[in-house]
């Protein structure tokens, strides 16, 4: 399946992400330049259990019989629902959701595992799957799973955490936008239920008359391959298509320092609602506790 965006919707920036494979840690934050720029990490995946377990037959034989709570789409973009900070959603078994999967989506409606986290909801599968050092396990927040198929899109969004994306089975598209961006991107009000995720009602056929400056927007774009990761560093927007008919995905959320909470978004958040960086403060003294007592 191959998705485009038209190069007069947002023009590119022309940088391409560096592919490193199996780089250290070290390596690591000498190529994101100290956690601030992206990079696609390969030949790590290849080392978990789930690149080679990983199949529907196996995810129904371990998780078949539990229930889930899928989110819900009528035209495959998977957003929030009016700017409200949940999903629609409906509740079903797994293996009804792989079912569903494997008889090709037939219905109106798609579905998408989104941000469940692996270790509360998915126990089973958490030893399948390994955190790569480049995290600081005392930083970590969370670890996610999405399984969904292709065509399925994550809209417009940024992150107030560092993300590592991983690839376990099909491709995802991801264009990416710098921080320095969001004047062009027309992100919601700080006060908002959702600060995070932005106004345009599509970028792929954006509303020029509605959104005049994001013909200015440049973005930088990857096809991430099956058993890839990708760094989004903290604030940067992103959307991600899904390509392939099975597409599952881990991510880990981790913690930044102070300096990348001061990036063009945090000083935003600073001046229009400081209780923001409280709580960011409470949750990254909270994890290192964590940590310190575990």
């Amino acid at each position: 399946m191959n998705i485009t965006v038209e190069n007069k919707l947002a023009q590119t920036s022309g940088k391409k992400i560096e592919r490193l494979h199996k780089p250290t840690p070290e390596e690591f934050k000498r190529a994101t330049h100290s956690y601030s720029q992206p990079v696609i990490i390969t030949g790590k995946i290849a080392e978990w259990k789930a690149f080679f377990l990983w199949s529907i037959d196996y995810l129904n034989t371990v998780v078949g019989d539990k229930e889930i709570i899928a989110s819900v789409s009528q035209n495959k973009v998977f957003g929030y629902d009016q700017g409200e900070s949940s999903y629609p959603n409906i509740k079903m078994l797994f293996r009804e959701f792989t079912d569903w999967i494997v008889q090709g989506k037939k219905g109106d409606q798609s579905y998408y595992l989104q941000q469940h986290t692996i270790d509360i909801f998915f126990p089973e599968l958490y030893p399948d799957i390994e955190t790569p050092d480049y995290i600081p396990k005392k930083l970590l927040a969370q670890s996610n799973l999405w399984i969904g198929t292709g065509d399925n899109i994550t809209p417009l969004h940024w992150d107030a955490a560092q993300n590592l994306l991983c690839q376990v089975r099909g491709r995802k598209r991801v264009l990416l936008f710098e921080p320095k961006q969001t004047p062009f991107l027309y992100p919601a009000s700080v006060h908002s239920k959702t600060p995070h995720i932005s106004h345009l009602n599509s970028i792929d056929k954006p509303d020029f008359e509605k959104f005049p400056k994001f013909q200015k927007a440049k973005y930088t774009e990857c096809l991430l391959e099956q058993g890839e990761m990708l760094f989004i560093p903290t604030y940067w927007w992103h959307q991600v298509y899904s390509l392939d008919q099975l597409n599952i995905a881990a991510n880990f959320w981790w913690y930044g320092n102070f300096q990348h909470y001061l990036a063009p978004q945090g000083r935003r958040f600073l001046l229009q609602r400081p209780i923001m960086f409280w709580y960011l403060f409470k949750e990254l003294a909270r994890a290192l506790w964590r940590n310190k007592i575990s």
